[in-house]
């Protein structure tokens, strides 16, 4: 198994090649018996299809990675915390973000259809090898272990035909409770979870529900403007701000497990005046906070410059061969982050899905944002709040192969990781970056898709080699006794 000092090596050198070639629902709501190893299937509502359940459940011969106790009931996981205190909500002072009073910097990640799992959603969404909160409960478990403090996910289903909201003020009561499995989990921990309200990419609970539910909206970029759409949006938060846990009786606007709220996950007004976002930003963001004035709120895009910025900017923005096409999508990086009620600058990087490939494309986008931040913005924490590269031929050994773990080794995307990490941590070390959240990880044995990460991944081992560097920078621990 190499060094952390041989994988940092093994992924640089690739970087350099690189940019030389591109300058459950597995135990009832409040029971209490244990789990059993086998045997349970038939209470899960579901079939398990190509993964054989055991696999991740016995335990003989010292027991599978990360394998939970089934003497204990599924609640009652939790083998160690992130020390973070548990009732202090996340505050910023000075450009940072704050804990418990002192300085808050840290290591996520981001996690896919967090909610599908948590209610046992049928197909279309992707068959588990269990029930998709033992997968919930496993991952907590080992984000802890890494010295993983922050997760942001969706407040909201993506799969066709199991959507939370099924329509204006008519809610799914089942996925309800799978979030609210999912935020009593990570209070037990002391992970802090962003949740982002909307999709701009899948219809399912993202901003083209809002336009077919408005009778005056017919487009996308209505969801911005059409008074109509926007009500039922504000109305989607008071729902789940207003929301009492019923697991533990602390309404969302009362837990300090929440970090932050997301407006949108990278809402885009093509075409679109400034104006039109800006406005919407600021409308949107002050219902938030009425609504719920303990916890922060981030835009949750990409941050590129309007065109009505100037070149200057705009030139910033991704593009090959002068390329405006970023520059049309409504954003405005930092006139949309001096908004009032906007908590902190968050931004995503996202070099190959925008045709920008190169590790130096990616590090001069982290550090335009962050320069500009730091410059222009003032007095807010920046986050890089979602970042990842695709695998997205599985077999080009060139791209991903299998290592000794039972996992892959992804040399292409290791190079982007080490190199978007590298720039975060030197930013952190300056003050002028608080944290960095990947994109995304399954448990073993999920997805893992083009983007998804798991932890016998070699990329894995620089998501903890990170994690550590940067909680070193405030002392802060890597996990503490449950």
């Amino acid at each position: 198994m190499p060094t952390s000092r041989a994988r940092r090596t093994l992924a640089l050198a690739s970087a350099a090649l690189i940019a030389s070639l591109a300058s459950g629902r597995a135990l009832a709501a409040g029971e209490d018996r244990a789990l059993s190893p086998r045997g349970r299937e038939e209470t899960i509502g579901r079939v398990l299809l190509d993964h054989d359940a055991d696999r991740f459940r016995v335990l003989d011969g010292g027991g599978a990675h990360n394998a939970l106790n089934y003497d204990k009931p599924l609640e009652d996981q939790a083998t160690a915390t992130t020390c973070n205190p548990r009732d202090d909500f996340v505050r910023t002072s000075g450009g940072q973000f704050t804990l418990g009073g002192e300085r808050f910097v840290f290591a996520g990640w981001n996690q896919w259809e967090v909610l599908e799992a948590a209610s046992d959603a049928p197909p279309p969404f992707r068959h588990l090898p269990l029930p998709g909160r033992e997968h919930i409960v496993r991952v907590m478990n080992e984000a802890v272990d890494a010295g993983l403090k922050v997760v942001r996910m969706w407040a909201h289903t993506i799969t066709p035909g199991h959507a939370a909201q099924t329509s204006p003020g008519v809610w799914n009561e089942e996925i309800l409770e799978g979030m609210d499995f999912v935020l009593d989990q990570a209070r037990r921990r002391g992970l802090k979870i962003i949740w982002a309200l909307a999709d701009n990419w899948y219809p399912v609970g993202g901003v083209m529900q809002y336009v077919e539910w408005s009778q005056t909206a017919s487009r996308h970029q209505d969801f911005f403007t059409d008074e109509s759409a926007i009500k039922i949006f504000e109305a989607t938060f008071d729902t789940l701000a207003n929301r009492v846990n019923v697991f533990n009786g602390v309404a969302y606007k009362d837990d300090a497990t929440i970090f932050a709220w997301n407006l949108a996950n990278e809402a885009r007004c093509q075409g679109c005046d400034a104006r039109v976002m800006q406005s919407w930003i600021e409308r949107v963001c002050a219902k938030f906070k009425s609504a719920d004035p303990n916890h922060l709120v981030g835009i949750g895009y990409e941050g590129f410059y309007h065109e009505s910025s100037g070149a200057r900017k705009f030139r910033t923005n991704p593009g090959k061969g002068g390329s405006r096409w970023a520059a049309r999508e409504g954003q405005d990086f930092v006139r949309n982050a001096r908004a009032e009620c906007v908590d902190y600058v968050g931004v995503h990087v996202w070099p190959d899905n925008w045709n920008y490939d190169g590790v130096d494309n990616q590090r001069e986008y982290i550090s335009s944002r962050v320069r500009d931040a730091a410059n222009e913005v003032g007095n807010k924490p920046f986050l890089l709040e979602e970042f990842g590269y695709s695998v997205t031929d599985p077999d080009d050994t060139s791209q991903v192969y299998a290592n000794e773990k039972g996992g892959r080794n992804a040399p292409v995307r290791d190079a982007y990781f080490a190199s978007a990490f590298d720039v975060a941590l030197e930013a952190a070390k300056a003050g002028r970056l608080s944290g960095t959240l990947f994109w995304h990880w399954y448990d073993r044995g999920v997805g893992p898709g083009k983007y998804g990460v798991r932890s016998d991944d070699s990329t894995f081992g620089l998501i903890v080699e990170h994690a550590e560097a940067m909680n070193a920078i405030t002392g802060a621990p890597r996990s503490c006794a449950a």
